[in-house]
């Protein structure tokens, strides 16, 4: 793999890390903008959606790490499939990413603003004998800072920005109960008018403005929630510029663990930060 390749796929695999963050992430004020939509009444036994949902924030912003699994289809790329485990405040993130252009899989870290890819020995053929590639974004220019800060920013990285844009469409319906992955769950769905989401929402303004950027209008999100208040299932669909684009993304073990990143070993690591300026 020539310099240029690596530096792309270490682009694209960031931007695939963002995407994750992004989902993996919508919903400190899930309980205000569905109270506003429907949770007026007298209190039954059953929750309001709102209710439900608001407990579904508060709880998941309770925790800072969790294992994640995250499959996205996108034009020209194909089926992207991230598993491993994340934390935020700061960001941490050690992966297994496989998709068509590596079906032997490949390994990543990232830690803060620093992503390190383990290229394997056909990889290390192209760089001197060292498996790793290591990229700091925030090294390279305006672009790069832009990525670096949207992979960082405090609340993107939680699962709770999911729940944000689920709410965010005014009309969330229960759907019913379902098994997910042996766990029993509520299924809640909405769909997104994204013009409309709130640009004085940090979380939300910078989900629109990727989605601008993609030349998404609409997106509709399915969430499935635990008897725990906590997501087990996050769906979303769009249609971009491009042709249409889907995540799934699956989480388990929330906790408050940081994930732990140590940095390969220098001798064994290709910097490839300065080629990006």
């Amino acid at each position: 793999m020539r310099r240029t390749g690596a530096i792309c796929l270490a682009v694209t695999t960031a931007a695939a890390l963002t995407a994750l963050s992004a989902c993996s992430a919508s919903a400190t004020k899930a309980a205000s903008t569905a109270a506003a939509n429907g949770a007026g009444g007298a209190k039954s036994a059953v929750l309001t959606v709102a209710d439900a949902l608001s407990l579904t924030t508060k709880k998941t912003s309770s925790y800072t790490s969790s294992k994640v699994r995250m499959t996205m289809v996108v034009p020209k790329v194909g089926s992207t499939v991230m598993t491993g485990s994340m934390s935020r405040n700061p960001l941490a993130m050690d992966m297994t990413m496989t998709n068509p252009q590596l079906p032997q899989g490949m390994r990543v870290l990232m830690s803060g603003t620093t992503e390190y890819m383990n290229m394997g020995d056909a990889g290390a053929k192209e760089f001197n004998g060292k498996h790793w590639l290591k990229m700091d974004f925030s090294t390279m220019g305006a672009e790069g800072k832009a990525l670096a800060d949207a992979l960082n920013k405090s609340n993107t990285q939680s699962p709770s920005t999911s729940v944000k844009l689920l709410t965010s469409s005014g009309d969330v319906k229960r759907m019913g109960t379902e098994t997910v992955d042996g766990v029993s769950t509520t299924h809640y769905a909405g769909t997104v008018d994204l013009k409309k989401l709130s640009a004085s929402d940090p979380d939300l303004k910078s989900l629109l403005d990727s989605a601008t950027k993609l030349g998404m209008t609409t997106e509709t999100v399915d969430m499935w929630v635990n008897d725990q208040n906590l997501p087990v299932k996050v769906h979303e669909t769009a249609t971009s510029s491009q042709g249409p684009v889907d995540t799934t993304i699956e989480y388990s073990d929330f906790g408050n663990t940081p994930v732990t990143v140590t940095p390969p070993p220098a001798s064994d690591t290709e910097d490839l930060s300065s080629l990006g300026k």
